[in-house]
C-alpha cells in the first residue's frame, strides 16, 4: 500500500491507497513520529510520498525510512507528465501534484485545475498530458484578512456566502466584494481558459471548492482528493520506474 501526505500551510491531509484505490483519508495536526506509528500499525506501507509547503519533520521522516521507501516530491522527481514551468524548483508541488491527479483522471482532456485554499491556484495540463503553469491569486480568506490589515477601518467580519450582490452595511459589503469577487473572477478565467481550448475539464478541489462548484455545475467537476490521488500516481510512477532498472 501507499502513503500519500499533502503538508499544506494549515493542515496536513494523507491518504492509503492500495494500488489507484483510495482505502483511507484523514487530516492530522502533523506528520509527527505518533502519526507514522498510528498508520504503520493499521496498514501495509510500502512506500510514502511527502508533499509539502512547509517544513517536514526530520526525526518523523527518518523513522518512517525505517519501514519503507520515502519519496519527497520536489523538482528534480519523475514525472508521469511533462513539466514547461519555465522555473520548476519554484513551482509549488501541491500545484505539480494538482497537475498529476488531473492528467490521471481525465487523459487525452485540456484541464483546468482549481484549487481554492489559502490562495486561489489556477493549473493548466494540456491534452498531450504537458502541464504548462497557471495563475496564482489571494484566497478567500486572505481577501478578508487583507481589507482589514490594510485599512484602518475596515473589519475582519466573519465571511457570509449567502450574502446578496448589494450590500447594505459595511459587512455585507465586505461580504458581497469577498465572496462575489472571488466567484466572478473564478468564472471569468474559466470563461477565458474555455475559448482558447476544446474540450475544457475545469475540476475544483480545496477547501473552499464548495463555493466555486455551483458556479457551472453542468462542466465543474468537484475532486476533493485530487491532491492525494496525483501525488499516488506520481509515487506508482517513480515505483515502476525503479521496477524497470532493477529488471534492466
Amino acid at each position: 500500500m501507499n502513503l500519500v501526505i499533502d503538508i499544506g500551510n494549515t493542515r496536513v491531509k494523507y491518504g492509503v491507497f492500495d494500488n489507484y484505490t483510495l482505502v483511507k483519508t484523514g487530516i492530522a495536526e502533523k506528520a509527527d513520529i505518533s502519526f507514522f506509528r498510528m498508520i504503520f500499525q493499521k496498514f501495509k506501507i510500502k512506500a510514502i510520498i511527502f508533499s509539502s509547503v512547509a517544513h517536514v519533520n526530520k526525526s518523523a521522516l527518518a523513522f518512517a525510512e525505517k519501514y519503507c521507501c520515502v519519496h519527497y516530491l520536489n523538482h528534480l522527481t519523475p514525472l508521469p507528465l511533462k513539466n514547461k514551468y519555465r522555473t520548476p524548483q519554484t513551482l509549488g508541488t501541491d500545484r505539480l501534484a494538482n497537475a498529476a491527479g488531473a492528467a490521471w483522471l481525465f487523459k487525452g482532456r485540456n484541464c483546468l485545475v482549481i484549487d481554492a485554499g489559502t490562495c486561489i491556484k489556477y493549473d493548466f495540463v494540456s491534452e498531450k498530458g504537458h502541464y504548462m503553469g497557471g495563475a496564482i491569486s489571494p484566497g478567500v480568506a486572505m481577501r478578508y484578512q487583507a481589507l482589514h490589515h490594510f485599512t484602518k477601518r475596515l473589519p475582519l467580519v466573519k465571511p457570509d456566502i449567502s450574502v446578496p450582490l448589494t450590500g447594505n452595511t459595511t459587512d455585507s459589503s465586505i461580504n458581497s466584494g469577498v465572496i462575489h469577487g472571488a466567484k466572478a473572477e473564478v468564472k471569468q478565467i474559466i470563461a477565458q481558459y474555455k475559448s482558447q481550448y476544446k474540450r475544457l475539464k475545469t475540476v475544483v478541489t480545496g477547501g473552499d471548492a464548495s463555493l466555486f462548484v455551483n458556479i457551472a455545475k453542468s462542466y465543474i467537476f468537484a475532486a476533493p482528493d485530487l491532491t492525494l490521488t496525483g501525488l499516488n500516481h506520481i509515487l506508482n510512477y517513480n515505483k515502476s520506474v525503479t521496477d524497470k532498472k532493477v529488471n534492466a
